[in-house]
């Protein structure tokens, strides 16, 4: 029993440390493809042995990172999206980012805003009363279409009164496009056997439409203001 309880301890550890180390990867600017495919390959030992622990250790250090606005997020998809396959990946990752977003804003909400507001408090009054007119498609719609930086956007609304839960859900919501991306391009690097097939039409297709996604969304977001218009 001691024995079991000890390798598990270990193993807990081990998954840890592979984790931050990936994260601290993204800091590298020598983290290349090949690397991303070793990687996952070590990560996926430890997910088939544990792969709870290896799901909890992988949101809450994903959590952590967009909580404090750290770089490292697409890596991690990219290597976890193959290890832990696309639905788990996908689900975590948009729920850990969403809940990562969640942190920030309650930061800037009883940090920043009192200071804020004693400065700008007519002004802020008006934008809340905006928001508060169409607070959903307004959250949605910079989610869908991010004109507005990650990061700024999450301190942004903790100026505001937008309720918590429903920036929550519509973080959600409106970044599970873009997960979904960066995710099934980690699960076709997976797929990769040797380095040549790095260029693979599968992969290079799923990395393409990464940098695809944002001028697709803006086209969408901007073909939605047309109709409306009409």
């Amino acid at each position: 029993m001691r024995t079991t309880s000890i390798h598990t301890r270990w193993q807990t550890w081990a998954g840890l440390m592979v984790a931050l180390l990936l994260a601290w990867a993204w800091l590298s600017a020598d983290f290349s493809l090949q690397d991303m495919v070793s990687a996952q390959r070590t990560l996926t030992a430890y997910y088939i042995e544990n792969p709870t622990l290896i799901t909890v250790l992988y949101f809450a250090l994903f959590t952590g990172v967009t909580a404090l606005c750290l770089p490292g997020a697409g890596v991690l998809m990219l290597v976890c999206g193959g290890c832990m396959g696309f639905g788990v990946c996908l689900l975590a990752s948009t729920a850990a980012s969403a809940t990562g977003a969640l942190l920030t804003m309650l930061f800037a909400r009883h940090v920043l805003r009192g200071p804020v507001h004693r400065r700008l408090g007519d002004r802020l009054d008006e934008v809340d009363n905006k928001i508060e007119k169409n607070e959903i498609a307004y959250l949605l719609g910079l989610r869908l279409a991010p004109v507005i930086p990650f990061v700024l956007f999450n301190l942004l609304a903790g100026l505001t009164r937008v309720r918590s839960w429903t920036f929550l859900w519509t973080s959600f919501l409106g970044m599970l496009p873009g997960t979904a991306l960066y995710v099934n391009a980690g699960h076709e690097l997976a797929k990769v056997e040797t380095l040549g097939e790095l260029i693979s039409m599968e992969v290079v297709l799923s990395i393409a439409a990464l940098a695809l996604v944002p001028f697709l969304i803006q086209w969408g977001s901007k073909r939605l203001q047309l109709r409306k218009a009409a």
